[in-house]
């Protein structure tokens, strides 16, 4: 079954590449990208077999086996030479960090990755600034009472980013979406909570200052 955090993750995608999608699971990503002409070649990309096998009969009841490829594969390792982009998505931020580390080396030639992790969105765009990678795009999505972001980059040149860009999204900020300010609103509630219980100076210094960024961030485009 499609949700909509799959969706949107296939619109970020650029037509016309061949994508390695990590972590498959369903397949649902490799099947959206071909059914929606995205793209004519997809592979679906995982650890464990359990999946693939899942993955598989899906791709065969849909006919599609002839454009989308299943790779078993520990995270980069074992994707063919071809593919132009890849999706990392639904996993948490060290296991997505651990991943491009090891193959920090041929992450250049991806003309685009994208990166969805469940938490730790600002460790992820920290990994990011730190390498001087570029951040050429973000999303907000708010699917079945989660909010999740997408962030797509290029192993390409980049200052590094500051740490309201890290906090709150430098893409997201310039574009902001009625998803992405409500999410903003949640975490200048949140940092309200910790202000009005918390007695420690150190910290409640720090939730002042993130509470400026996030709110600066809310009124962005308004």
């Amino acid at each position: 079954m499609m949700n909509l955090r799959i969706q949107k993750i296939a619109e970020m995608v650029k037509p016309g590449m061949v994508v390695a999608d990590i972590g498959t699971d369903h397949a649902f990503l490799p099947i959206l990208l071909i059914r929606n002409h995205v793209c004519e070649k997809v592979y679906a990309c995982d650890i464990n077999e359990g999946p693939l096998k899942q993955a598989s009969a899906n791709i065969r009841r849909e006919g599609l086996q002839g454009q989308i490829v299943t790779v078993l594969s520990n995270g980069f390792e074992n994707i063919p030479a071809d593919a132009e982009a890849a999706v990392v998505a639904g996993m948490g931020y060290y296991t997505a960090a651990a991943i491009f580390e090891a193959a920090i080396g041929r992450l250049p030639s991806f003309r685009q990755i994208i990166v969805e992790v469940n938490r730790n969105v600002r460790e992820m765009r920290q990994w990011i600034s730190d390498r001087h990678f570029t951040i050429d795009d973000e999303i907000c999505i708010h699917d079945r009472s989660f909010d999740y972001i997408a962030i797509s980059f290029t192993a390409t040149y980049h200052e590094a980013y500051s740490r309201e860009e890290i906090l709150c999204g430098p893409v997201l900020m310039r574009k902001p979406t009625e998803e992405y300010r409500n999410y903003c609103r949640k975490q200048i509630e949140r940092l309200d909570l910790v202000l009005s219980a918390s007695k420690d100076t150190c910290k409640k210094q720090e939730a002042e200052e993130e509470k400026a960024m996030w709110t600066h961030a809310l009124q962005c485009g308004a």
